[in-house]
Formats: structure tokens, sequence, C-alpha cells
């Protein structure tokens, strides 16, 4: 005997991952052809918008995972004679397109009214307790080659009962699995997306997910603020419903979300479970009325929180009441309350921090704004003070009334170093000034800061050496910043060192990153003042220090230059024993590279 099928078939790439119900579902159909005398047997099972061959006995390799379409099931039933719980479609009524998906034994009927022909279909439909149908237990070619009498009959149908308990078993076993794999990928992806820095970014990154998993239309969360209010944003897969507005119901859910929290429980909400706990009956309709009017039939309704605090609820949507909420799906919506609460409380945080950087940024703004208009207004009466006192200088003075025009004329000098160190310090600190780097060779600036700090150096009888490299070291920066730079540093390192003193600047790559230190032999700066070198208006607390000018802006200045590029400021010092400061600027890629063309040539 040959087996010939009709037709094309598809055949699913894989069938009933669980072993153990594999198993028991062959053992089945094994059982229903030995016992019941037929040849062979199979059990058909209802997948989505088709049905999907699962188990059979006594056909040929490949015969299970055949698929076949919804609709020519469901007219070969509509077709068929009822045997009680069995049907049987005659081989004369059998369709063209049921024919091309099943399994025909190669077979000559016998003769008689009663005989089996190799086309007689005759299958138990399976329904569940919903009435839906769930799938088929099929038999084929009898023994003797008769259609099954009274007795065989019986047979049958305690078999096809069996079949019934065990494929609904096997179905809610097969569910329930694939919900636990769901609750856990949905957890998965909820705290991954807990990296993302709004709350409104992590829901974007999760919400599909945690609205498939739940089996649910759509969601709506609502997030409570330190200040009292709320804010609510939803999700649906369509245009399912319309979120209620929260003040219609927010004396009822707010409570409820405070008490559920601390409970930890989880409340699955439809008319069929209305009673929950905390929430009077009045209340309870309440909630229904405005459930019936978006058409929602049931919720699960979700507290978010972190450690004691309540920070909000989430709600999650159906719209039927049929499908229960399982175990399951409150144990992971639970663990989701938490993951979500974590992300509101990281949203509350980012946003303080937000207005707080936005506070201060405006602050900066007017900072600047104010030291800009003041630095302009007192530079023309400042200009107008020095051409006098010019004037003065060169006109025929006693000695007292030269000295005191020097004097006025050193005040002018410091006053007018003041002002250009805030405008500098200003321009530093405005958040809105651009930053446009080109490629800069430090060797060039930091030849131009020794020949200006010459002067100065001679005039302190301070040597000042620089030691450059014979090749460029190029950073990314902006030149007149670099300049006013290290020409502070170079100036302070020659002012507060002694007659006889050495200044040393030396650049050099080193560890991807250009390093270069200004040393001197000075005064030196104690662990106390080292703490608030870089603060604006800083002077130092030794006298020796003290009785040199400054304005107490130049680092201060310094550390902002050092900051837009993306650098370091180190100082190493020790009072009485001189002083070094370490600036590392990051290293132009370009630059690099070409040191290692360079190499390898």
């Amino acid at each position: 005997m040959s087996d010939d099928t009709r037709g094309e078939r598809r055949v699913a790439a894989a069938t009933w991952v669980d072993d153990q119900t594999r198993e028991h579902l062959q053992v089945l159909v094994e059982s229903v052809a030995t016992l019941a005398g037929f040849e062979q047997s199979s059990l058909t099972l209802r997948r989505d918008h088709h049905f999907e061959v699962v188990a059979a006995a006594g056909v040929a390799d490949g015969f299970v995972g055949t698929q076949v379409p919804l609709q020519s099931i469901e007219d070969d039933l509509a077709g068929a004679d009822e045997w009680g719980v069995w049907r049987f479609v005659p081989h004369d009524r059998a369709s063209a397109e049921a024919l091309a998906y099943s399994h025909i034994p190669d077979v000559t009927p016998l003769d008689g009214e009663d005989a089996w022909h190799p086309l007689d279909l005759l299958a138990a439909p399976i329904f569940d307790d919903q009435g839906r149908l769930r799938g088929l237990l099929s038999v084929d070619s009898p023994r003797d080659g008769r259609l099954p009498g009274p007795e065989k009959l019986e047979v049958l149908t305690q078999y096809a009962g069996v079949a019934r308990t065990l494929v609904l078993l096997a179905l809610e076993r097969e569910e329930l699995s694939e919900r636990v794999r769901l609750a856990g990928e949905a957890r998965a992806i909820v705290r991954k997306a807990l990296g993302e820095p709004t709350l409104e970014l992590v829901l974007g990154a999760c919400r599909h997910a945690v609205v498939s998993c739940f089996d649910a239309v759509g969601m709506w969360l609502t997030a409570f603020d330190p200040a009292g209010g709320a804010t609510t944003t939803s999700y649906t897969l369509g245009d399912a419903y319309v979120v209620p507005s929260f003040a219609e119901i927010d004396d009822v859910v707010v409570r409820l979300a405070h008490r559920y929290w601390t409970e930890q429980y989880v409340a699955p909400f439809s008319r069929l479970h209305a009673a929950q706990p905390g929430l009077p009956p009045e209340d309870a309709e309440r909630l229904l009325g405005v459930l019936d009017r978006i058409g929602i039939g049931s919720v699960l309704f979700v507290p978010l929180g972190v450690g004691p605090e309540c920070v909000g609820f989430l709600v999650l949507t159906r719209v039927s009441e049929t499908r229960q909420w399982t175990d399951v799906e409150l144990d992971t919506a639970r663990e989701i309350g938490h993951d979500l609460g974590r992300a509101v409380a990281n949203a509350r945080q980012l946003a303080l921090e937000r207005a707080v950087v936005d506070r201060l940024r405006r602050l900066d703004s007017y900072r600047v704004e104010v030291v800009n208009t003041l630095g302009h207004e007192l530079r023309n009466p400042l200009f107008s003070m020095s051409a006098n006192l010019e004037l003065l200088e060169v006109g025929p003075l006693d000695p007292e009334a030269r000295r005191s025009v020097q004097a006025a004329s050193r005040g002018a000098s410091r006053m007018r170093a003041v002002i250009e160190d805030m405008l500098t310090m200003a321009q530093m600190a405005d958040p809105h000034r651009e930053f446009d780097p080109i490629d800069v060779d430090l060797r060039r600036v930091l030849r131009d800061v020794h020949q200006e700090c010459h002067a100065a150096a001679s005039a302190a009888q301070v040597v000042c050496e620089p030691d450059l490299p014979a090749e460029a070291v190029v950073v990314r920066g902006e030149p007149e910043e670099l300049f006013q730079l290290f020409s502070n540093l170079v100036g302070n390192a020659i002012k507060y060192s002694d007659p006889g003193g050495r200044v040393a600047v030396r650049v050099e790559l080193r560890d991807g990153a250009v390093v270069t230190t200004v040393e001197d032999t000075g005064i030196g700066i104690s662990a106390h003042d080292q703490e608030q070198l870089f603060r604006e208006f800083f002077r130092s607390t030794n006298p020796e220090a003290l009785s040199r000018p400054g304005t107490g802006l130049g680092l201060a200045i310094v550390a902002r230059i050092v900051k837009r590029h993306s650098g370091t400021i180190e100082v190493d010092s020790e009072r009485g024993r001189g002083t070094t400061v370490t600036v590392t600027l990051p290293v132009w890629a370009g630059a690099v590279a070409n040191d290692h063309v360079s190499a390898e040539r």
C-alpha cells in the first residue's frame, strides 16, 4: 500500500516545541488508530487563520506540520453528516480544496453500501468552553474496510472526549508558556528602555511590547509630580478608544494608586470584578461608566512607585472582559510597575536638573550681559581719566604732584586690567559664545607667548626658557584663546618668581594627548590655596603673593579656556618650592595619523 497526497501542502517549520505535549498527543492518535480499528489517524489544531497537523499515526513522514486553510475545514464540517460528536463527509461530497490538503490512502474500496471509500472523511471537531473550534481528531482506512458500526462509534466517541480534554489542556499550557515568554521579554525591554533620558522616550521604547505582552489594545500612564499635579500619556494599537480626562476620575484613581502601591496590589477591574479593595460600589460604578463610554470592557490597574513612594499608575486596557487577566500577567505587571516607577522618578530628577541648568544658564547670560555693560561703561571714563593723567605727567609738576599723578596712573592701569579681565571672563562664560576650532600648532603659540613675556621676564630678572620639539604639535582650538591661556600661566610664573628664578615651558605628545607644562622656581602655593585657585577673584592668603598685583581672574579665565578645549589642568606646588602647572589637551587625530605615516616611512 502506498500513500498519495493530492495538491500542494504548506508545511510548518516547527510544531509543538514542547516535547512532553507532543508526546501525549502522539500517544492519543496512535491509541485511536489501534483500539478503534483504523490504519491511520491524525490530530489537527487551529493556529490563527489556519489548521496544522500536530500528530499523526500510520502516515508517511512529512505529513505532520501540514497547514490547511481555515475555510476548507469549516466548509467540510458544514456539509457533513452528524454521527454524535463525529462528522462524516462521504467521498462524493468532499470538496476539491479539502482533498488538495488531505492524506489519501492508496487502497481499493470494497463492495457494499457500508464500504469505506479512500476519499471519505470522519473527524471529531474539538470545541472549547466558549464554543470555538480548536481542532479535529480524524481517522482513516478502517482495517475491515467498512464504515464504523455502533460499537466502533462508541469507542470513537470515548476517544473524542479524551482528545478534547488533552487538546484544551495542551492549548492552555502552550498559551501560558507563551505568556510567560512574552512577560519576560516585556520586562527585559522595559528595563533596557530605562536608559532613555525622559519618560516619553522610555515609554516610546517599550510601550508596544508591553501592550502586546498583555494582549491589550492600549495603555495609559499617569505620573504624579511633586507639586501635586499629574501628567498622562497614552498609547493604543489603533484608534481603539479615547483616554478619559484625568480630572474626571482623579479623586478615585489617585487614592487607589497610593493604597495599592503600599499593598503591592495589581487590580484587574471590569463588571465581573468590580469589587476591589478600598473601592466603594458607587465609585466602582462611576469608573465603569467611564470605561463604557470609551468602549473598554476590562482594565488592569498597576500602581507605580519607588521605595515607599507612589509616583503614578499604569492602566492596561482590553475591549472585552471575556479573557481574564492571568496570574502570570498580574505578577509581570507588578514587576513592570516597579520598573516604570523608577523611570518616573528618574524623569522627575532629570527635569529638576534641567530646570537648575536652565536657570544657571539664564543667570550666566544675565551676568555676562551685566559685566559687558559695566565694562564698556567703565572703559570710557577710564580712558578719559588716563588721557588726562598722561597730559599732566608731561607738564611741569613739583615732586609731590608728580608722585600723585604716577600713583593715579598706576591705579588706572590696575583698573584697566581688571576691566579687561572681567570682559574676557564674561566672554569665556557666555553660554552662547561660539567655539569654532581650527588646527593649531602649539609650538607657534608658545613662541608668541615667549616673545610677549620676554620683557617682563627681563625686568623681573627671571630666565624664561621654552623647550619645544622639532616636529609640529597640533591641537584643535582657537589660537587667540590658547595664546591667552598660556600667556596667563607664563605671566603668573614670572610674576611670582623672585629675581634669579627660572621658568621652563615644555610641550610633548604623551599617551595620545598634548601635554604642556609651565614650571617655575617661585614662591609656590599652599595646599589650602590650591583648592580655590581657579575660583573667580580669588587671591592667595600668602602675604608675599598679595604684595604682587593681580586681578584674581587670570586662572579662572585659564580654567574656562581649558574646559572649552576639552582639556584638563593640574597644579603641583608647595609653598616656597615653586609651582608646576600641567595642561593636557586632546591631540588632533589627523596629526596622530600623519605621525604614524611618517614613522612608517
